[in-house]
């Protein structure tokens, strides 16, 4: 009998057992069904404007325009600084998502926008884009204004492209840029060309020498306005080597002494005279414009 008894013992154990691990598994599955746990997790959205890789962008920062006075218009008539980006290819790039900043500092100052089809470049092809925007995305300007003074690191991409100058070195629109496209050194160029190649450098000013009143000729007006210039009636110009008459690299009454015996005959007005020409003496005098 204690035997019977103890084998019904066991067996009912042996069930409450089973109940218990069904009763278990179906608590476990039901949780799973509710908390997602144990099943995996669906992938992150795609980025809809994701950032390019610094090495795959080639576009590059071609032309900088600090003050546009009467330049280049945007779309509402008003005269925003602007930048010109170019790409030299050989493939077609899209600049969404893409950060640009004037500063190495904050490198993220702003992201082109993704939705625009002028952002895709084609090898050889330009965009020029204002700044001045108010953040608004359906709108291409840069919503930043640009330092109008001191040393300038632009910064394409975080690092794809920098792009160095002296803006204090620019004056009403004047711009700065690579000469050739996108691979040249950074100078000021002798006119704008948004949205086109660049034109060549600003080269050395030409003078002639002695020429005081921009008639391209050496004479007697020229001595009276030099003579002047020693005794309260200075002269205003951007090219002091017109003064130096002799050539010494000093700007002293000598010059006028010069310039009377040149007119005399008996001395020689050293180059560029009579012809237009740049200075071939190395001096500390700039001739930088008329």
């Amino acid at each position: 009998m204690t035997s019977e008894k103890s084998k019904f013992i066991d067996f009912l154990t042996f069930g409450l057992l089973m109940v218990a691990l069904g009763l278990s598994g179906c608590s476990d599955s039901n949780r799973s069904s509710v908390t997602g746990e144990g099943k995996p997790k669906p992938p992150p959205p795609e980025d809809p404007c994701p950032q390019p890789l610094a090495s795959s962008l080639q576009v590059r920062i071609n032309e900088v325009m600090i003050e546009n006075v009467f330049t280049l218009p945007d779309a509402n008539g008003e005269f925003f600084p602007w930048v010109e980006f170019y790409n030299p290819g050989p493939e077609a790039v899209d600049l969404g998502g893409a950060y640009f900043s004037d500063t190495i500092g904050d490198n993220q100052k702003w992201v082109f926008p993704c939705q625009f089809q002028e952002t895709i470049l084609q090898q050889g092809e330009f965009l020029v884009l204002f700044f001045g925007g108010d953040g608004n995305p359906d709108d291409l300007h840069i919503d930043f204004m640009p330092e109008e003074t001191g040393s300038q690191v632009w910064v394409l991409n975080q690092s794809s492209d920098f792009f160095g100058f002296e803006a204090d070195a620019l004056g009403a629109d004047q711009t700065v840029g690579r000469f050739p496209d996108g691979e040249g050194t950074i100078e000021i160029l002798s006119v704008p060309t948004p949205g086109t190649s660049n034109a060549d450098p600003v080269g050395p000013a030409l003078f002639v020498r002695g020429d005081l009143d921009f008639d391209l000729d050496v004479d007697v007006d020229d001595l009276d306005l030099l003579s002047g210039h020693f005794s309260g009636s200075p002269i205003s110009t951007e090219c002091a080597d017109r003064l130096d008459v002799n050539d010494n690299g000093v700007i002293s009454v000598s010059d006028v002494s010069f310039l009377v015996q040149a007119l005399s005959g008996n001395l020689t007005i050293p180059e560029p005279f009579p012809q237009e020409g740049v200075d071939p003496t190395p001096d500390n005098i700039d001739c930088e414009g008329p």
